[in-house]
């Protein structure tokens, strides 16, 4: 399994491609923008995908959607709780000054955490973890951890828009806290982290995550 990074969007959301080089099957991650630019890699190494993984779906991650969708037939998989950011742009935290259009799309696959699939002959376990929004997930595959906008380099996500829930997140955090193994951790922002080191040196991970141990 392989995974390349690409920053879309006036947010510079990460967008991520995973890929199985011997079979070209891949699967994106997040494709929030600047969709000519994710199609462009995609054509390019003459993938096919899969699947379109969304940990979350405010709109700086879904932008891109509908045209990965339409240009690939991949099939769109978000958490139930966040698949109305598809087609209602407030609920998706879209402000009408995007550079970018709001396009409408509709899941194919629905989660409440918990499920597992196959990306390119490896395990994916999608999990439930609420507070940033109500369908956060964070997706495990193999040594990896797509964290979305629930835990960052040096950071969390926020909890202060109308849809985020605090406690939840802490709750969510401290759930990440308590697992023994270690990750490579690729954020929804920013650049990968390792869960260990987020563990030892991340403030708000360790106060939040301890916060939410006790409520």
């Amino acid at each position: 399994m392989d995974i390349k990074t690409i920053p879309v969007g006036a947010n510079a959301t990460n967008c991520y491609v995973v890929y199985d080089r011997a079979t070209c099957e891949a699967s994106v991650i997040d494709p929030g923008g600047e969709a000519e630019k994710i199609l462009g890699f995609l054509r390019e190494n003459d993938f096919r995908v899969k699947n379109i993984f969304l940990t979350h779906g405010h709109y700086d991650h879904i932008l891109g959607v509908q045209q990965v969708k339409e240009a690939t037939g991949a099939r769109i998989v978000v958490h139930r709780a966040d698949a109305v950011c598809l087609s209602d742009s407030h609920a998706a935290l879209y402000n009408s000054i995007m550079r970018e259009p709001f396009r409408m799309s509709r899941p194919d696959i629905l989660l409440k955490g918990g499920e597992k699939t196959l990306v390119g002959g490896a395990e994916m376990l999608f999990v439930h973890t609420p507070g940033h929004s109500p369908g956060s997930m964070c997706l495990f595959i193999g040594n990896v951890l797509f964290s979305g906008d629930t835990l960052f380099a040096d950071g969390i996500g926020r909890s202060d828009f109308p849809t985020s829930d605090p406690a939840a997140l802490r709750r969510s955090l401290a759930r990440l806290m308590d697992l023994e193994k270690d990750y490579l951790v690729y954020p929804g922002h920013g650049g990968p982290t390792s869960l260990f080191y987020e563990k030892e040196h991340n403030r708000d991970f360790i106060e939040w995550a301890a916060r939410g141990r006790r409520e």
